[in-house]
């Protein structure tokens, strides 16, 4: 697809209101009284920043980082952020184009020479700014799942990959991870440069952020916000230890602090940020919308009227007011980030669990914004709110127990009577390797089952059945996946196969 003209969202800004010097101040105090409601409620740890371009108006920091330590969560806690990362990649992406780096309008094949595409596709036509708004048609779950849950893939494999695992999909815009996994690696090879090195250089050193990065591994597991999943009062909270660097991605591979959201919300609502080295039309680039995106009627997790996409930002309306939103999340954190250009106000929402904190993460944000619009059922959206999550997360752990109950019953278990000692374990341990993913996979034994490691993906292999394993993480909600191995005409194992794919022992 050729170069999109620049979506205007005209009839947005022109229903758009201005949030007056008395409407901002009344806002923050009605909101603080909201949150009042959910403290010591919304998972081990939550955070709330409100900020003008100048002023920081609700800098609020809850509970712990860890309920395993009770390590209290601060205004510098690294928090895991997911998918907002595409909003930082976003403006980076477009700095790289003002340079003359990387421009935006380069053919997606350019950096990929030996890629091939699904037919639907003319790469020539499609160009890096397509990949950065979801309008690039064709996915590829074994790119997204390795950058995502396993590993590190190596720019050099993603020809090789998107020719083997690429399959079309209806043009037009479609949210998903895999435009900013293919830009990353176009990046890399054009520049010699990963990912997380521009960020650091474009964004995080210049603005002074200093407990932001794209990898872990910058910080202690201690000093980092672990994400939680909650057990029932008998269990109380499953802490989930955070990302390690292979698996922070640029779709998704960020960790960012209160006050650092304080910095970024900041520089999105002055549009620049001149001792940065960040200009105006840089800003205004990774602004605009490129993309419709059809979800005018509201269906959509931000439950707003939404018309289009940025490079990494949602353009909404709600409450009259046009808004650039984007959440992220991952198994057991929620957090959602918004800014007002009209209202010039921007909010961030953290919470280290996902026990509903999805819902309450967006409802938080929706709700500054009934109080800044004056709306006559915000005072009754309170209470309505706040009974709607203990309900809500009631009903969700049943949910997950019985869910779980029930996978765990299926036939082909065969109620996990098998129990094999050490010496028919160590049968199946040993190295495999799978044509379609570019690592080698690790079985071995540990205690009274088996370990499998993929990259930086571990699972725990419970024996089942004679040749049948089900495989968990640290998620106790997770259902068990299958594990399978075969045998040659000897009794020997000699395969498994896993996630529809199979690898063969070396």
């Amino acid at each position: 697809m050729k170069h999109l003209s620049l979506y205007a969202c005209a009839a947005v800004i022109a229903l758009a209101p201005s949030a007056s010097a008395q409407d901002i101040p009344s806002a923050t105090e009605r909101m603080n009284a909201y949150l009042d409601n959910f403290s010591g409620v919304v998972g081990p740890g939550f955070a709330v920043v409100v900020v003008t371009e100048d002023d920081v108006l609700i800098n609020r920091v809850e509970g712990v980082r860890n309920a395993a330590t009770g390590a209290p969560l601060t205004g510098d806690t690294p928090i895991y952020i997911a998918s907002q990362t595409k909003a930082y990649m976003g403006l980076v992406a477009a700095s790289l184009d003002e340079r003359g780096i990387l421009p935006l309008d380069t053919p997606i094949d350019t950096w990929l020479p030996g890629a091939e595409w699904p037919d639907n596709i003319d790469p020539a036509n499609y160009t890096l700014r397509d990949l950065l708004s979801h309008q690039v048609p064709f996915e590829n779950g074994t790119i997204t799942f390795l950058e995502a849950y396993v590993m590190r893939v190596d720019p050099a494999d993603y020809a090789n990959l998107i020719s083997q695992h690429s399959e079309p999909r209806e043009a037009g815009f479609q949210y998903d991870n895999l435009g900013y996994n293919v830009y990353a690696a176009i990046l890399e090879n054009a520049t010699g440069r990963s990912w997380q090195d521009w960020l650091d250089e474009i964004i995080f050193d210049p603005m002074g952020m200093d407990h932001t990065s794209a990898r872990t591994s910058d910080f202690s597991l201690d000093d980092l916000s672990w994400s939680h999943i909650w057990q029932g009062d008998e269990l109380g909270w499953a802490a989930i230890t955070p990302k390690t660097d292979g698996m922070m991605q640029s779709a998704g591979g960020l960790v960012t602090s209160p006050n650092d959201m304080i910095t970024w919300l900041q520089l999105q609502l002055r549009g620049s940020a001149p001792a940065a080295g960040i200009t105006d039309s840089m800003v205004t680039a990774a602004q605009t919308s490129y993309a419709e995106t059809g979800m005018e009627d509201g269906r959509n997790p931000y439950e707003m009227s939404c018309s289009g996409y940025t490079l990494g930002w949602n353009v909404c309306e709600y409450q009259g007011f046009e808004v650039h939103i984007h959440g992220g999340g991952y198994t057991g954190a929620r957090t959602g980030m918004l800014f007002s250009p009209d209202a010039g106000v921007g909010i961030a929402v953290f919470g280290n669990s996902d026990n509903m904190t999805g819902w309450w993460t967006s409802a938080t944000v929706r709700m500054f914004f009934q109080f800044l619009a004056g709306d006559e059922t915000a005072d009754q959206m309170v209470e309505v709110r706040r009974q709607f999550y203990a309900d809500r997360t009631a009903r969700l752990l049943e949910y997950r127990q019985t869910a779980i109950a029930e996978r765990n019953a299926e036939d082909y278990w065969e109620g996990w009577a098998w129990m094999p000692d050490s010496v028919e374990l160590a049968r199946y341990a040993g190295e495999y390797v799978s044509d379609g993913i570019p690592a080698p996979a690790i079985i071995r034994v540990n205690g009274n089952g088996l370990v499998f490691e993929l990259g930086d993906l571990v699972s725990n292999l419970r024996p089942a059945r004679p040749d049948l394993f089900g495989g968990t993480g640290e998620d106790p909600f997770d259902g068990a996946a299958r594990f399978e191995f075969q045998r040659d005409a000897g009794g020997e194992i000699v395969s498994f196969t896993w996630n529809d794919e199979t690898f063969v022992r070396r």
